[in-house]
């Protein structure tokens, strides 16, 4: 396999986990934690593969992520993760 489709496929699976990781903080299946920790997992793959676009996009849903109350929970949050960074 090559590189170029390798790091399209990473990226692919990137977007699809943070959309798949907003929407269950959102539906309340995870709590605040939980997402807060596959986020971060995702960081590290980002930058396992050094894509400085993914890291800051993942850098900017966890910091609104962060700074949500836990009690008004995740609908306060603007859809930011719908955009691409293909």
């Amino acid at each position: 396999m090559k590189n170029s489709t390798f790091k399209k496929r990473a990226l692919w699976f990137i977007n699809t986990e943070i959309e798949r990781v907003l929407l269950n903080l959102k539906s309340g299946a995870v709590n605040r934690e939980h997402a807060m920790g596959s986020l971060n997992t995702l960081y590290h793959i980002a930058s396992a593969m050094r894509d400085s676009d993914a890291m800051i996009n993942l850098c900017k849903i966890i910091d609104r992520v962060r700074d949500t109350d836990e009690r008004l929970g995740i609908l306060h949050i603007p859809e930011i993760s719908m955009k691409s960074y293909y």
